[in-house]
């Protein structure tokens, strides 16, 4: 059996142009970065991830408003606000609305656009796969509620 450094035979073979050099050296980008594509945290009600730090305060974290506010409560709050958001499913909602993080909320978007993608849930994790579900379908929904309600029946 003969031993093989495969890091060296990739460096030794690997070819680089001019051209790409040159591309490196003025430090230009290698591939486009277009269109955006927004990752959609959805959670089921009252179990959003919530981050801090070892040393804070679990009674004040627990109190924090920020914490209530998501990207799919947020979404709930403007399709109750905005006609135009209604029409709009959660995966689609990033094409004419832009997620703002500091101040937490939707704001319709300006210029360009971008994709939502929701994070995958498998089929055996239950209730988080048919809320994914729920949202690739359910357009302008209010609430948790509301996204479960089909002709007025829960």
């Amino acid at each position: 059996m003969v031993d093989t450094d495969e890091i060296k035979k990739y460096l030794d073979y690997r070819y680089v142009s001019a051209s790409k050099a040159a591309w490196r050296i003025f430090k230009f980008d290698m591939h486009e970065r277009f269109p955006i594509v927004e990752c959609l945290q959805y959670h089921l009600p009252n179990q959003q991830m919530v981050l801090f730090h070892d040393d804070d305060d679990v009674q004040e974290v627990a109190t924090r408003l920020a914490i209530s506010k998501t990207m799919l409560t947020e979404w709930f709050k403007t399709n109750q606000e905005s006609e135009v958001a209604r029409s709009l499913t959660f995966d689609q909602f990033p094409q004419q609305w832009v997620w703002n993080r500091k101040l937490k909320r939707w704001t319709l978007r300006k210029r360009s656009f971008a994709i939502g993608r929701m994070y995958y849930a498998h089929p055996t994790s239950g209730e988080h796969y048919y809320l994914r579900m729920l949202l690739n379908c359910v357009k302008g929904a209010t609430s948790y509620e509301h996204l479960r309600t089909m002709d007025g029946r829960m």
